[in-house]
């Protein structure tokens, strides 16, 4: 016996086959923020020396990078010494607030000595004394 002879006829909704489609952009989304560099990478590696200050970090307008071998970098490009010069003479007379402009010197922390006090008295030189010396908390490693 048969109570209904009509078939049930189901209303074709095309929003039931966009929900996965969203559920699954969202989720590459948020791969894609966790897992993407934030911050603009260095030329080379380092690894900073630790420090113990607090102090935050201030917007700077030149950064040098010293890696083991000695070689020298000026915002992410190779310079030998004359050419550090040069450029932060260059960046500096560019600069529109020249009392407000700053180094960042970034070393790794197994660089000898007397290799950083070079590179300070070459930015000494060139008559920059706003110096920078980039350093990790003392219990971060990167």
């Amino acid at each position: 016996m048969k109570l209904c002879n009509e078939a049930v006829h189901k209303k074709n909704d095309s929003d039931d086959n966009l929900i996965p489609l969203i559920n699954v952009v969202f989720l590459m989304l948020i791969f894609f923020m966790v897992a993407g560099q934030i911050q603009k990478s260095d030329a080379i590696k380092l690894q900073p020396p630790s420090s113990v200050s607090e102090i935050p970090h201030t917007e700077d307008k030149a950064t040098i990078l010293v890696d083991l071998s000695g070689d020298l970098y000026l915002d992410n490009q190779p310079v030998d010494e004359e050419g550090l010069k040069a450029g932060l003479e260059a960046a500096f007379a560019q600069s529109k607030t020249p009392d407000e402009f700053a180094v960042l010197v970034k070393v790794d922390s197994t660089l000898p000595v007397n290799r950083l006090q070079n590179v300070l008295k070459l930015v000494k030189s060139v008559g920059l004394m706003k110096v920078s010396l980039a350093t990790r908390r003392g219990g971060e490693t990167s």
